[in-house]
């Protein structure tokens, strides 16, 4: 566990991006004028409220959902740079060493497997079946780009097809992706959910 808290602690944590851009997603589709006053209010705590209740317990409200799926977005992220950092040998990764140089191979693999695991439980525990096919996708295209990086002939290097394939496996799928599942847990219609999937997929390229 502490290994895969490594990218977590504070002064390690990165930008965080994706979960900022996937909640002020939510906040923008989120209606607060129908409920007066109150509703407004709560609307705004809930935006800064933190969820301490246990990965598979069940969230009670539509914006605990959302933020749920920000945060299985960033486990899913930070665990794809733990692989990647073994895979590519690398040595330092948000200004720190990198975790395989710290912990060795094996170790960082199995934070990374521990942070997929946990984004899975969470996953689960919104009991959304479109929801969680997204992200079950998501995983499929984050290997499969991986492979394609490091299988690729040369003149496949040079290709924009083949790096904006990859790109896309690799890198935008998850955000693109993970912003239609925030509109659908939302409780919007599929044409808002492919607007949010297609400007996200374009930001993530």
């Amino acid at each position: 566990a502490t290994a895969a808290e490594y990218f977590f602690k504070v002064g390690a944590e990165g930008k965080r991006m994706r979960p900022t851009v996937l909640l002020l997603l939510a906040s923008a589709l989120t209606d607060v004028t129908t409920g007066g006053v109150d509703a407004a209010l709560k609307a705004r705590a809930d935006c800064v409220s933190i969820d301490h209740a246990p990965a598979h317990v069940v969230p009670g409200d539509t914006r605990r959902r959302q933020q749920r799926l920000a945060e299985i977005t960033e486990l899913i992220h930070v665990a794809s740079l733990l692989h990647d950092d073994v895979l590519d040998s690398a040595a330092t990764r948000r200004g720190l060493r990198a975790l395989n140089l710290e912990v060795g191979n094996k170790l960082a693999i199995l934070a990374g497997d521990f942070l997929l695991a946990r984004a899975s439980v969470t996953l689960a525990s919104l009991r959304n079946t479109e929801v969680i096919e997204l992200l079950s996708r998501v995983l499929e295209h984050l290997v499969t780009g991986e492979v394609m990086q490091m299988t690729a002939k040369a003149d496949r290097l040079v290709s924009f097809d083949h790096y904006f394939k990859k790109t896309y496996l690799k890198t935008a799928s998850l955000i693109a992706n993970s912003a239609k599942a925030i509109v659908l847990l939302g409780g919007h219609d599929n044409d808002t959910a492919e607007l949010a999937y297609n400007y996200e997929k374009h930001l993530g390229l």
